[in-house]
Formats: structure tokens, sequence, C-alpha cells
């Protein structure tokens, strides 16, 4: 589009100019007093010389080596500034489902929950700067979870690039970088539901050549560690995880991502430290996602926690030094490009369900609790097995429906000196969800 602001009004000067001509000729007498006009008119649209070079004249031809500059009513309108609202994206994802569990007892039980509702916020200020926002509420009508109905902020982090450099931070509140946590199932992770580090932190990391990133990342407070003792894995009793204040930013992550063989290969390992009351509590977390360049609709994803260092249990004289393994095989029927290759918050978790709408998968988790329940007189769960997959069977401008199913299987390790129930269970999750 070209800009006609403060142009001439073109199309009626060369209307009147052609009015003159027509005139001139049935009336030469008219020439005389016509001319001046129209040699104004013709010089309205003509550019003017250029100016003289020093030591020239005026007189002198015009250099014909560039082109004059074009009059300003022709020159192409400058592009407009985006606007702040073209720079934020809003999504939102509700996700209801339902629950037959068989567990100790005569009987089954049924439920019906929102399992979760999100409205996110992304703002992409600049190719350096990012902003995200999430509000969710979780386990809505659960009484297993202890869901209510209550909107908190579950993400709001920048993600700040410094510009020209591979370095970058993230501050805010997230999923901090200590696992992975991906899944296409219904539920999550044996290991996020043990070791999911959700805080306030800082980030800072760099981007070097192989598709490599490494970060160090410190906030405050037990957070993984309380997250592992609320988790229910371990029974009901956990002396070794005591609820305290820790009043200086001394939590911190150390944590690496690689893919040494594009995209079809990747690595990842992190070192996570929480204090203590009497050492630091440490845990290493390594994990490995393989697929094939000739065969994509097949791949495989391993992830291992193992607990370093701990506590020694009050009157025991020893500590538990658990460790949590999960192995997922899935079948993608498509097998698009994800914006966000890894992790577990909101712009990764969305941009796995609208990568692969269609998808099947089995998953083994197991844990060893390091004697825990036989020390202790309890209980720990043993292993899960899963398996299910989600159908997306509406999709349209950004907006998908899908249906979820997933069947678990857990088992548990009983001391025999445990009479009460354990969390043996078979279950069976339905969800229909919304991404929108």
């Amino acid at each position: 589009m070209r800009s006609r602001v403060g142009c001439p009004p073109v199309r009626g000067a060369l209307t009147l100019l052609w009015r003159y001509v027509k005139m001139w000729r049935g009336n030469r007498k008219m020439g005389r007093g016509t001319a001046p006009l129209i040699l104004a008119l013709m010089a309205l649209f003509m550019p003017g010389p250029a100016p003289a070079a020093p030591g020239q004249t005026g007189l002198l031809p015009p250099d014909r080596s560039s082109s004059p500059a074009r009059p300003a009513c022709l020159q192409a309108a400058a592009p407009a500034e985006a606007k702040w609202y073209d720079l934020i994206n809003l999504s939102g994802y509700l996700a209801g489902e339902g629950r037959w569990r068989k567990a100790e007892g005569p009987a089954a039980a049924t439920d019906l929950y929102l399992r979760a509702f999100e409205l996110g916020v992304e703002a992409d200020v600049a190719g350096w700067l990012a902003a995200t926002i999430v509000l969710n509420s979780e386990w809505i009508g659960d009484p297993l979870n202890g869901g209510d109905a209550v909107l908190a902020v579950d993400e709001a982090h920048l993600d700040i690039t410094v510009p020209r450099t591979p370095l970058y931070l993230v501050l805010g509140k997230r999923i901090q970088p200590f696992g992975l946590f991906e899944t296409y199932l219904a539920t999550d992770l044996m290991a996020q539901d043990a070791y999911e580090a959700k805080a306030v932190g800082l980030t800072a990391g760099i981007r070097i050549p192989g598709s490599t990133d490494l970060s160090a990342t410190v906030y405050k407070g037990r957070v993984w560690s309380a997250h592992l003792a609320g988790s229910g894995l371990l029974g009901p009793a956990v002396p070794d995880f005591p609820a305290f204040d820790v009043p200086r930013l001394n939590s911190w992550i150390l944590a690496g991502v690689s893919s040494p063989a594009g995209d079809d290969w990747r690595i990842s390992a992190a070192l996570a430290s929480e204090p203590g009351l009497a050492r630091r509590l440490t845990t290493l977390n390594v994990g490995s996602y393989l697929s094939f360049p000739w065969f994509e609709h097949l791949e495989f994803s391993a992830e291992y926690m193992k607990a370093l260092r701990r506590d020694d249990a009050p009157g025991l004289g020893r500590s538990f030094r658990e460790s949590v393994l999960s192995v997922t095989a899935a079948w993608l029927l498509v097998t698009e490009e994800m914006k966000e290759t890894a992790g577990r918050n909101y712009r990764a978790r969305r941009s796995r369900r609208l990568a692969h709408p269609a998808v099947a998968a089995v998953r083994f988790e197991a844990l060893d609790d390091g004697s825990r329940a036989a020390a202790l007189g309890a209980w720990s769960v043993r292993r899960r097995v899963s398996a299910g997959g989600r159908y997306t069977f509406y999709e349209r401008g950004g907006i998908e429906a899908a249906l979820t199913l997933e069947f678990r299987r857990q088992t548990v390790r009983r001391s025999p000196l445990f009479t009460g129930p354990a969390p043996a269970s078979s279950e069976v999750f339905a969800r229909f969800s919304l991404d929108f």
C-alpha cells in the first residue's frame, strides 16, 4: 500500500491538466496564458534536479548514476510497529477426568473431578525477552488428592537471552530444571510425584554448540524434599524429612541437556541439593530420549533418580537412600516438530500435546526405598505399570479436543510388622481435555 499522506490530489490535477491541453488545441490564443499553469502542473509530478556537487553549477546535467529520490507521495509506507496485543498469546487447558479404582477392600471406588484448569499468557516481547504466566487449579472435587477450586499462580517467569551471546537467565516461578518428567499418559511419572521442584528461582545458563544447554539454579527452601515427603510413595512415616524454615537462598541445581546426535537422541543430567538437619540432601537425575531417523513413530525415554545423601532417621543412626526408575515406549501416529523439545512446564506440555495428537504408550516404573519399609515397619510403593494413549478427535485453528485413557497397576512392599491398609491398586483413568 502506498502512503497518500501529504500528497497532492493526483487524479484531479491530471484531469485539470488534460482539460487545458484540449482547450489549448482548440484555441491557440490561450496558449500564452495557460502555459505557466501547464508547466507548474508538470513540475508538480516531476522529481527535482539533483543538488549540484561542490564545484559544479546547477546548469550542468544531473548525475544519472543514481536514481533521484521518489516523491514522498509515491514512497512505500513504513511498516507499523507491532502493538502490545500482537505480542501476547492467550491460551488455556481444561480437562475433566473420571477414575475407577480398586484397592484393598471389597468394592471399587469411582470418582469424577476436574483434573486441571489452566490459563496461560505468553508474551514474546523480543527475540531476547519472553514472559510466561500460568494460572491453574488441579484436582477440583477429588477427595483422594485433596484438590480445591482455588486458582493459583502455577508459573510466572521471565526468560532473558543476553543479546549476541549464548547466555540466558530465567527468573520466576516454574518447575525448576531437575528432571524432564515428559509423559503422554494421564498420570505423571513417579519421578515427578517424588521430586518435582516448583519454586521461585533464578537460573543462569549457556547454550553451546551441539545443542547443549548447561545451567545453574538457586532457590530458597526445601522444595523437592518436602514434595517427596508428602508424595505417599515412601509410606505413612517419613521421620528423616522434617519440616523446618530455611532463611537463606541455599538450595541449588546443576543441570545439563544435550543432543549429541541430533534431535533423535537426547541425554540429560542434573544434581540437586537442599539443606537438611545434619547434612545436605543431594539427589542425582539422569535421563535419555531416543527415536530413529528412519522411523520416528517409535520413541523411548527413560529417567532415573538416585539419592546420594540423606539425613539419618531419628533413633536409627542410618539413612535411607531411595531411587526411582521410569521407562516409557511410545508409538506416535503423527510426528510433528515440537517448539519446546524438553521439560514439563506449560509451553513444553502444550507443545507436546499439539505436536502429537495421537499416541499410544506403555510405561514401567520402580522405586527402591533403601530398606525403609523393613526398617520402619511400614510400607512403600514398589512399582507401577501403565498403558494407554491419547487421541485428538477435533482440531481447528489451534483448538484441540482429545480423549486420554490409561490403565495403571501399582504394587507395594510391606513390612511383616505393618498391619494397616497399603495402597496397592488397579486404576483406570479417562480424561476429556480441550486445548484452546
